[in-house]
């Protein structure tokens, strides 16, 4: 009994900084002083605590060989906080400055979702339009997204189709018909291919904002309001 308690006063006592524990020596204050470190503020509850360095997080090694291929050795905070989060399929608002990895702090949870539900390889599976739809105020934005996504999903087996204005709208369509997991989209591309049946979104339970503030102040409300009708009511997430 005596050394077990003496186990526990020192394990209590602990002072080391974070730094120099094991993931599961870690206690709150660890992981307080670890987010104040990196300047990571929450609000919600039960939220998992981030990860220290991705080979210290639950993505599964598949991921992680093609995130050490494409050069990511550190993660940023946004992908440290945002990803444990997304991981449990958990809605949630991130919020960090441009040039911070906010793409992959939501890519690598949708790839992850995406792995887990059945390949799109009959005709009749691809009519019902893709699995997630990833939504950005500009092309350029779209165009970057498109190309982070494919580093990533073209290993995997996982398609993207591009939907976005300045292309035109019967190609586009014809890709779509091919058949895709993700479509990345400006909205009012997006609602232009809806109402010409030339997308159904019957399988989509996946939706990504990205830079939703600057898609607001751009005026494409009643755009993302219009696309979001058009996901079946049974695939929201029950309140």
């Amino acid at each position: 009994m005596k050394k077990e308690q003496k186990r526990e006063d020192k394990q209590k006592w602990d002072d080391r900084h974070w730094s120099e524990k094991r993931v599961d020596q870690m206690t709150e204050r660890d992981w307080r002083i670890f987010r104040e470190d990196y300047n990571i503020a929450i609000k919600g509850g039960r939220i998992p605590n981030p990860f220290r360095k991705f080979s210290e997080s639950s993505i599964c090694q598949e991921i992680l060989e093609i995130v050490e291929k494409v050069g990511y050795t550190e993660p940023t905070p946004i992908q440290r906080q945002a990803i444990p989060i997304g991981l449990q399929n958990r809605d949630i608002i991130g919020v960090a400055e441009t040039g911070s990895g906010k793409t992959l702090a939501f890519l690598i949870p949708l790839l992850v979702w995406i792995q887990s539900l059945p390949k799109l390889a009959r005709l009749e599976d691809a009519d019902q339009g893709p699995y997630a739809v990833v939504m950005a105020p500009t092309r350029e934005l779209a165009n970057q997204i498109e190309e982070e996504t494919n580093k990533f999903g073209l290993p995997l087996g996982i398609r993207t189709c591009a939907v976005i204005g300045g292309l035109s709208r019967e190609d586009q369509g014809m890709k779509l018909r091919m058949g895709c997991e993700i479509v990345i989209a400006t909205p009012g591309r997006l609602v232009d291919v809806l109402e010409n049946r030339y997308l159904v979104l019957n399988q989509c339970t996946y939706i990504v904002f990205d830079e939703a503030d600057k898609m607001i102040d751009m005026g494409f409300e009643p755009d993302v309001q219009k696309i979001l009708s058009f996901m079946p009511v049974t695939n929201e997430k029950p309140d």
